[in-house]
């Protein structure tokens, strides 16, 4: 297996220098943070943004996220000019990156981001991270407008009530055919291109304030596979989203959706009451998934993708300035433990 980092371009307080000192080597998981969902990723900047891997002998590895628009997920008619940006933007990453093998890029489903309700709760242990409690989130007062925690946008009261009414009234079907419209559009352009799009789960696994959630366990993931049957159709198949829900099976998951899983996140997660749960650290038993069964199950399947660990703790007095959830250090002590139980469980 391949081990990748998360990276948040240049901005980010972890430079490509420390990525390059980490061993093994990571291939790197980044975007162009500066572009808006739905417009076109530059060639120009996909070249800056390979010189400055070349100048630091890394690779890329799956690309997160070409975000869908709203637009494309509620039929809007501004979504095909979208679907066309998306369209070059996939082409503009080949072209700038032809030797990188099968290519994978991230996109998800949820009408927001992922969603939590405390970037930095405190742990026994004296670490901290990220935590979520549905309780505490539907009591906010939405009449102020809506901004959670790890977002980059805020709402107005208007513009999210406007939110809410429209994937209302769309309801579920509709939201799972504007879903297949796009797909129908991209995953031609994908296989011709040797790319593999990838879906996240939904961030929790479950509908909050009033929006609806598609992609939180194995209904959803047919679901979504069945739509537009074909490799370039896939999965970024996230543990730690999946996991947080009790109900989800996610070993017996893996393998049932183990020729769709084009990626993983492997993260750990510890529930502490009904839809309420906290990032836990990677190597904890207690966690509602066993990373190390994880682990098992994927060398057991043949999976030889690509995985990088994924959020963590806060760890040794480090502190987040710009990347909630993203510690280097716990993140690159995970990488190094996963690989080394996939090194193991090969023998």
């Amino acid at each position: 297996m391949k081990c990748s980092f998360r990276w948040y371009g240049p901005d980010d307080r972890v430079p490509l220098a420390w990525l390059r000192q980490m061993t093994p080597r990571p291939l790197v998981v980044t975007h162009l943070p500066h572009i808006p969902p739905g417009e076109v990723w530059p060639i120009a900047d996909l070249r800056a943004l390979r010189a400055q891997l070349d100048a630091n002998e890394l690779q890329l590895g799956p690309v997160e996220s070409v975000f869908w628009t709203d637009a494309m997920k509620l039929g809007r008619p501004e979504r095909d000019q979208h679907i066309a940006n998306i369209i070059a933007t996939l082409r503009n990453l080949r072209t700038v990156f032809p030797d990188a093998g099968e290519l994978v890029v991230t996109y998800n489903l949820m009408p927001l981001d992922w969603g939590r309700t405390s970037l930095a709760l405190p742990h026994a242990n004296g670490t901290r991270g990220l935590a979520y409690d549905h309780a505490e989130l539907e009591k906010l007062d939405l009449s102020q407008g809506l901004f959670l925690p790890g977002w980059g946008r805020r709402y107005s009261a208007a513009e999210f009530s406007a939110l809410q009414e429209a994937y209302a009234a769309l309801g579920e079907d509709g939201f799972w055919a504007n879903i297949r419209y796009v797909l129908e559009k991209l995953i031609p352009v994908a296989a011709a291109l040797d790319i593999r799009l990838a879906a996240h789960p939904n961030d929790p696994p479950w509908s909050y304030l009033g929006l609806p959630a598609l992609l939180c366990g194995a209904a959803g993931a047919r679901r979504l596979l069945s739509l537009v049957p074909h490799r370039a159709n896939a999965l970024c198949f996230c543990t730690g989203s999946f996991g947080a829900d009790p109900a989800n099976d996610v070993l017996g998951m893996l393998g049932e959706f183990r020729d769709s899983i084009a990626w993983m996140h492997i993260r750990a997660v510890k529930t502490t009451g009904h839809k309420c749960f906290h990032e836990a650290d990677h190597a904890d038993p207690g966690a509602n998934v066993d990373l190390l069964a994880v682990m098992r199950t994927l060398v057991a399947q043949g999976y030889d993708g690509v995985f990088r660990s994924d959020h963590g703790l806060d760890l040794l007095h480090e502190t987040e300035a710009r990347t909630h959830g993203y510690p280097a250090i716990d993140r690159y002590v995970a990488n190094k433990m996963l690989w080394a139980y996939a090194r193991a469980l090969k023998g």
